[in-house]
């Protein structure tokens, strides 16, 4: 088997930067992290803390912590950092091959999506987000690593695309990606943030990721791995 990651992030029409950050992590007992963080606001003071956090928990990841633990450690640090007066959104896909197990961790209300073999999930309770309570309990969920899964998270600003324009993300979409069967991460991230751009008429009005983590039948050989990044400037 091997996993397969798949981000697409576009910034807030006319902002020039994305408030959200996204990080890849490489987990050090095996398998990987993407960690999503969307920073309060909009423009280089989000991204400042978009940044901030997400760096904070790959290193966290990096450092072997549990999942639970970084949300909770990266809630304490913009906390302290801030002032208890700025906030952000976390979601945290893992492939943990020591587990052999995938992981779910979300302070955000913005939902995930699990594909599996018989048919599809939706991870939407409500949770705090990070920054401004002391204590703060994140929701955390374990799945088999099975192969022909797929996780697929968001920021808010692709699940409110086309709300000023009388539309609305709807999930269905997301399920008929989905079963439609395709295991290529990326192109399933490009089709859902090409989806909400539409929906805000080519002009996002809020910053946006989709961020797709699939695990897919692989012949191991020599274990060749790969990353291609695309980043316009």
């Amino acid at each position: 088997m091997e996993i397969r990651v798949g981000i697409a992030k576009v910034g807030k029409y006319g902002t020039g930067v994305s408030g959200d950050s996204v990080e890849v992590v490489e987990r050090p007992r095996g398998g990987v992290s993407i960690v999503i963080v969307d920073g309060q606001g909009h423009g280089a003071a989000a991204k400042r803390t978009s940044h901030m956090v997400a760096a904070k928990a790959s290193s966290l990841i990096g450092d072997g912590a549990r999942d639970g633990a970084v949300m909770r450690a990266i809630s304490d640090f913009l906390y302290a950092q801030r002032d208890g007066k700025v906030s952000s959104t976390v979601t945290i896909l893992s492939a943990d091959l020591d587990h052999k197990s995938l992981v779910i961790s979300r302070n955000t209300n913005s939902p995930v999506i699990i594909g599996h073999g018989d048919g599809s999930s939706c991870l939407d309770a409500e949770v705090n987000p990070i920054g401004v309570h002391r204590l703060n309990r994140p929701a955390i969920s374990h799945w088999p690593l099975f192969p022909g899964t797929v996780l697929v998270g968001f920021t808010d600003g692709v699940t409110h695309a086309g709300r000023y324009h009388g539309g609305e993300f709807e999930l269905g979409f997301v399920y008929q990606l989905l079963q439609s069967g395709t295991q290529d991460a990326q192109e399933l991230a490009d089709e859902i943030l090409h989806h909400a751009i539409e929906l805000d008429k080519g002009r996002p009005a809020d910053d946006m990721v989709a961020a797709v983590l699939a695990i897919a039948p692989c012949d191991r050989g020599l274990g060749i791995r790969r990353m291609t990044v695309h980043y316009p400037f």
